[in-house]
């Protein structure tokens, strides 16, 4: 379902520009792995079978009332996609993790799991997937592992090949430009798809209180690129994140808390 686009040789000019300039963009790799060593998730997408969305709630509230029997110590958090192609599938994660963490915990808890799972959710469900996700702390105005908001503005760009770091750089730009608006929520989170589906996938988070919270700001992003770098800088930015995408598609989702566990609740 890629739209494939050409990248003209202009954009990798341009790319190189912005890649040159700005603190951010130049960490190394060892630096970023550091900083994003215990912010991988797990992330579950359930689409329920039509007519049964109340049945897989209700299985997924025995799920995890099962980890809860099990004294799981991941928090599971679940969101509802509520616009969009996605609209009616279930995302449901755990994050704040290292790589190694995975193997404890399927060694702990997998077969049972994966069992009580069979019982309670896959009969309702009637497509399903799931990867893993590096929250970039590095990319992100919002520090890792904040406490869910009600609802959240999830735009997913999925990269021609070979285009992240020029797609990376620009988006490092983008926040230091937006890191010197007083007023400019610090709320928005970058997730990096690492592993389970098609790549470069970047998906960029942003919180919202409620629908009236998805109103436009008295400034666009552009508006505020234009202030920091001037009109032909921030042109060049907002193209080279234009030219490394391939396709860019938008959803929104509700927080429900009551689909999710914590340890000790």
């Amino acid at each position: 379902m890629r739209i494939l686009l050409v990248c003209v040789v202009s954009c990798l000019c341009i790319a190189s520009s912005v890649a040159q300039t700005g603190s951010g963009a130049g960490s190394n790799t060892q630096e970023i792995n550091a900083q994003n060593a215990n912010n991988v998730c797990r992330i579950y997408f359930s689409t329920p079978k039509p007519g049964m969305g109340q049945q897989y709630e209700a299985g997924r509230i025995k799920h995890m009332q099962f980890h809860r029997a099990q004294k799981d110590t991941w928090t599971w958090t679940t969101f509802a996609i509520e616009t969009g192609d996605n609209a009616g599938t279930y995302v449901t994660s755990s994050c704040g993790h290292a790589w190694k963490d995975f193997d404890e915990w399927e060694a702990r808890m997998g077969k049972a799991d994966t069992a009580d799972g069979a019982t309670n959710l896959s009969p309702y469900v009637q497509g399903g997937r799931n990867g893993f996700y590096v929250y970039r702390s590095d990319m992100s105005l919002a520090p890792a592992n904040q406490p869910p908001a009600p609802m959240t503005a999830v735009t997913i760009f999925v990269l021609h090949p070979g285009a992240g770091p020029d797609f990376i750089a620009a988006v490092k730009k983008v926040n230091e430009a937006l890191n010197k608006q007083p007023d400019w929520p610090k709320t928005s989170g970058w997730l990096q798809l690492v592993n389970g589906g098609e790549g470069p996938t970047f998906v960029l988070l942003n919180s919202r209180k409620n629908w009236a919270d998805f109103a436009p700001l008295s400034k666009t992003t552009a508006d505020v690129l234009n202030e920091a770098y001037g009109k032909e800088m921030s042109d060049q930015i907002q193209k080279t994140i234009r030219d490394c995408t391939a396709q860019q598609f938008t959803e929104a989702a509700a927080y429900r808390a009551d689909l999710g566990y914590a340890p000790g609740k």
